[in-house]
Parts: C-alpha cells; structure tokens; sequence
C-alpha cells in the first residue's frame, strides 16, 4: 500500500490514509531511528534476569480484532482529553475528540521485536481490551487516544509504560471463540468502593454479550484492503469531521499519512509521590503490512460495564449505559492484520 499525492487526499480517503487505524493500523509512518541512537542518551540497563524490556520497533504477527463503535457523550470526551494533555501541558499541547463515539477493541496478537538485538529471543503472546478515541491536535492533526488498555501479559504492561506511555494494566480476560464471535470479558484488580477498610481483589469490569436482535441482511466479508477500506470509511468516518472543517472540504492530506497513537507518559517522583518525575506527550506511529481478512459481524452487541470506584469506564468515557450499565453497539466488525510499531516521538516535555 503507498501514499498518493496529497492533491489526491480527501476527507474520504480517511481510512485508507489511517490504514485501518480502527484496527490498530496507520499507512505511511514508517519507522523511525529510536531516538537513543541520534543523541547523547545513557543506555537502558537491562537486568540479566528474566526477560527484559524488548527495544522498539515491534512487530504485532496474526493480530484478530473485534472492534465496536460505541456512543459517547463528547463533553465527557474533551473532559478527558484535557485532563490527559491540555491541563498538564498547560495548554502546549491540545487534543480535542472528533466526535461523539468511543471503538472498543479486543486484540489477540503475537508480539516481537524489530530490533536486531532482540528480535531473536522469540516472540509472546498478547491478548488486549482498550478503548479508542478518535481526536485531534491544536495543529488540527488526527490521532487516537488510548485511555484505558487491559492486557494478559506482564511484559506487554512494561513494555507499553516504560517505552510508549501505553497506559496498560493488567486483566483477567475470557477469551472468546472467534473475533467473528465476540463475547468476552474482562476481570481487574480493583475497588467496588473506596474506603479505608477496603479490599482490592479481582471483580468483574466488563462484558460483551450478543444480543436477540437480528440483522437486516448478512455482513460483509473482506478479502481485500480497498474493500474493506470501502465499507468501513462508509460506516465509521462521514461523520467525524477535523474541527472548523463544517462542511468536510479540508483534506486531510499529510497529516494523515502520519496519524499516530497519543500518550501521556510519566512516572511518580520517588521523593513526593504526588508529582511525576517525568511526564511528556509520545505520538508513536503503526503502519499495515498485511490485510489477511475482515468483514463486519452478523450480530448486535451490548456493553456491560460494572460499577467500580477504582475503574469508572462509563463516567469518564461519557458512555450512554442505562441504569444497569449495558449499551449497545452502533456496529462491530473483525480485522486479521499484521503491523508494526515505530519509534515514538516525544511532542512535549515537563521541564523543557
């Protein structure tokens, strides 16, 4: 898949510039050399016991992905995303969501390293469940936002902070059948309530169960990129439109040959551990290697997400849950793909 001339670029080019960013992909961002080796950085110490922290870029091999487009309050969106970039930053960095939808993903992969060091200890397992925002840059550049990921394996967590910014943490996920077939949950170790007394243990945080209702006609089944390029820029991407861009004139030409994932990554200050001592804004970009399938999923989804004090999903993604915290899906499909993850870009720094 190649890039076109930014002339040809326009708002319904979206996915196919993003290159299935919906999956986890984006076309056109190749990686970059990690910046440890164009400045005067000190070397990482690996520890020589264990498994250690894996270089970037990364290979992500046979990923399986379930995606739903959920509906989302956008004031609870722009809440966060201020929270995450605009408030730390004070105002350096500004991200704003493109509309009022949140894509839940569940991912199965086979993680590797890129780098010539790493790549022949072998590669891992990792099956995921994040949330996707759709948003975009003061520079009116899109992105996606990852607020909340939950991952089965203790080196995919560490990897993800220490390297990205990915906020990952750990979950007990019941895996289902086939990403045709998505019924999954997610268990954490969390709070049903906060109290002094209170004991954190493994509760149940979300579900996703198939519905009674029936679709009208039965899916589509991809066998190419452009076609399932085609369906999904139908479905997902009239409606998200860059702000000030009214009437969906603006192309979105370079930017989106470059749309990255966005973090805020930080550590706790060991001596006041109320501040961080480091905090700085990552983009890091994905680029598609192979399209191996996909097609949208014949049947209607619901979201069930439980009330946890230490895990309040529904509050700060402004997901539209009725009072026992279910809500269905706009839509949902399925993705095989294999991609890769580049060397991130640190866009903003505390201090600098």
């Amino acid at each position: 898949m190649k890039s076109r001339p930014a002339a040809h670029l326009s708002r319904r080019r979206f996915l196919h510039l993003a290159g299935g960013a919906v999956g986890a992909v984006v076309v056109g961002c190749t990686p970059k050399t990690p910046a440890s080796e164009e400045t005067a950085l000190p070397d990482y110490v690996d520890g020589g016991i264990g498994i250690p922290v894996f270089r970037g870029p990364y290979l992500q091999r046979e990923a399986r992905i379930a995606v739903f487009l959920l509906p989302a309050r956008i004031e609870a969106l722009r809440a966060l995303c201020d929270t995450y970039f605009d408030t730390p930053s004070n105002g350096a960095v500004k991200v704003s969501p493109l509309g009022p939808y949140v894509l839940l993903l569940y991912a199965e992969m086979q993680i590797q390293s890129l780098d010539e060091r790493d790549e022949a200890s072998g590669w891992m397992h990792e099956t995921e469940v994040s949330f996707w925002i759709p948003a975009a840059t003061r520079a009116n550049h899109p992105a996606w936002f990852l607020p909340y990921l939950f991952v089965d394996n203790p080196y995919a967590i560490a990897a993800g902070r220490e390297v990205y910014g990915f906020p990952k943490t750990w979950g007990q996920i019941e895996k289902p059948a086939s990403v045709q077939n998505p019924e999954f949950s997610v268990d954490v170790w969390g709070f049903a309530e906060f109290d002094s007394q209170a004991e954190g243990k493994v509760q149940r945080l979300l579900e996703t169960r198939k519905s009674d209702s029936a679709q009208e006609k039965p899916p589509d089944t991809w066998t190419t990129w452009d076609a399932a390029r085609s369906a999904l820029i139908r479905l997902l991407f009239k409606d998200w439109q860059l702000e000030g861009d009214a009437d969906g004139s603006v192309l979105w030409a370079e930017t989106l040959e470059k749309m990255p994932l966005i973090f805020l990554k930080q550590f706790r200050d060991a001596t006041d551990s109320r501040k961080a001592c480091y905090q700085a804004v990552i983009e890091a970009p994905v680029q598609l290697t192979t399209f191996h399938g996909g097609g949208f999923i014949d049947a209607v989804y619901t979201l069930t997400c439980q009330r946890l004090a230490s895990h309040p999903l529904a509050e700060t993604l402004g997901l539209n849950v009725d009072s026992s915290g279910t809500l269905q899906a706009l839509a949902s499909f399925w993705l095989h793909v294999d991609f890769t993850l580049g060397a991130g870009v640190e866009v903003w720094r505390a201090g600098k």
